[in-house]
C-alpha cells in the first residue's frame, strides 16, 4: 500500500491598500490530501496567514488582474522553501498519525 500526499492552497482573502490594490498579505490554507492506491484516505490543514512586504513590484499586476494562482505563488515565495517544506512535513506527520494511529499501550475501565 503506496501512501501519497497531495497538496492543495486556497487562499480565504487579501489584504491591499485601496489607493493602488497592491496586495500586501493573504489568509491562506494549504490541505494535505493522503492518498492510497489514488484514493483519499485522511485530510488535515494548515491555515495561515503570509505578508508580501511593501515594495511594490514593477510592473505591478492590476488587482482586478490578479489570479490566484498569482497569490499562490507569491504566499510560496514568501514563505520560502524551508518554511514551505517545514509545513508539508507537519502535515505528512499528522496525515500519518491519523490513518496510521499508534495501538494503544494503556486502557481504562473497570473489569466488571
Amino acid at each position: 500500500m503506496a501512501i501519497s500526499t497531495a497538496f492543495t492552497w486556497t487562499i480565504q482573502d487579501c489584504k491591499r491598500d485601496l489607493s493602488d490594490g497592491f496586495i500586501s498579505e493573504a489568509t491562506c490554507t494549504l490541505t494535505g490530501v493522503a492518498k492510497s492506491d489514488s484514493v483519499g484516505i485522511a485530510t488535515m490543514t494548515s491555515p495561515t496567514v503570509v505578508g508580501f512586504g511593501t515594495v511594490r513590484p514593477s510592473p505591478m499586476i492590476a488587482y482586478a488582474d490578479v489570479t490566484e494562482a498569482n497569490v499562490i505563488s507569491w504566499v510560496e515565495t514568501g514563505l520560502g522553501t524551508t518554511d514551505l517544506n517545514r509545513i508539508k512535513e507537519n502535515l505528512n506527520i499528522r496525515l500519518a498519525y491519523r490513518y496510521n494511529p499508534p495501538a494503544p499501550t494503556t486502557g481504562d475501565g473497570i473489569p466488571w
